[in-house]
């Protein structure tokens, strides 16, 4: 059974904060935590809350690139009816990663913040239930919060076809391989609209030289930063041929081709034909 209980939830969210520590500084993440509520007696359920905390954060910590904050804060909300906490990473937006967040029991909402990402929780300061269909969510897959990392990087890794087995491989035996080759597909991930972005960008995002970017890489996947990043555009633009109506002018624009003869010469290089032919013979496919 899930009991609610009635007590002070800056101290516990304070204690909670101050138990990721250590796995934020193995990870080269500061987190820090601030109240403006010295004292909050409300009712609440420790279990959910913690759990949901303990995913949200343990999961952006994962993709943070190093030298990075996470910011845990405490507040009342504009109208007073509720409790606010705020849960901020620097360095990187996590908005479309839609994992960070996803099957927690008390639902996060994400905003994209100068530089990072904000995800805000509201709690009622009057008594809350959960529905069943929460409780029952939590029960089959709560009690396995050390497993939610290969979990995480199973749905990410849906993005990375490349890397998919190798991150699995990786986390059994070498987990700081398996976090640094997920930081990496996250950070192409959330900017592969950006055409600008290319291996100095990671390199800086990844606090990272060119050299050693490139060695870390071509030792664990066979392909140097440059020849990635552009798989993963590639990947995802195939993506978007197979299952979406999107124009190849807008497939362009959202995987960070340069322009639609660039991307077709690309892809055809890759796929050996052109992005409407691949449309074409996969029509069943689409939504066409």
């Amino acid at each position: 059974m899930i009991y609610p209980a009635e007590a002070d939830i800056v101290i516990f969210l304070k204690l909670l904060s101050q138990s990721l520590q250590p796995y934020a500084a193995a990870n080269d993440v500061h987190i820090s935590f601030s109240s403006a509520i010295k004292k909050q007696v409300i009712r609440y359920h420790p279990f959910l809350l913690s759990q949901s905390l303990l995913q949200l954060i343990c999961n952006i910590i994962n993709l943070l690139p190093p030298k990075n904050k996470i910011k845990m804060r405490v507040l009342y909300s504009s109208d007073h009816q509720h409790l606010l906490i705020e849960i901020e990473n620097t360095g990187i937006h996590l908005i479309r990663v839609n994992e960070v967040s996803a099957q927690t029991a008390y639902s996060f909402t994400g905003f994209e913040s100068a530089g990072g990402t904000i995800y805000r929780l509201l709690i009622p300061l009057q008594q809350q239930a959960f529905t069943s269909s929460q409780l029952t969510g939590v029960n089959g897959s709560g009690n396995n919060l050390p497993k939610f990392y290969r979990e995480i990087q199973k749905r990410l890794s849906s993005h990375f076809t490349q890397t998919e087995k190798l991150i699995a491989t990786l986390e059994q035996h070498r987990p700081q391989e398996a976090a640094f080759m997920q930081k990496i597909n996250a950070l192409i991930n959330v900017n592969l609209e950006n055409e600008h972005f290319d291996t100095n960008a990671l390199c800086k995002a990844m606090s990272l030289s060119r050299t050693q970017l490139f060695r870390r890489l071509k030792y664990l996947i066979k392909l140097a930063p440059a020849h990635h990043i552009k798989a993963m555009r590639l990947k995802k633009a195939k993506e978007l041929l197979e299952t979406t109506d999107c124009t190849i002018s807008e497939i362009t624009f959202r995987t960070g081709f340069q322009n639609i003869s660039h991307f077709t010469k690309i892809f055809k290089k890759e796929y050996t034909v052109t992005p409407s032919v691949f449309r074409r013979s996969n029509a069943p496919a689409t939504n066409e």
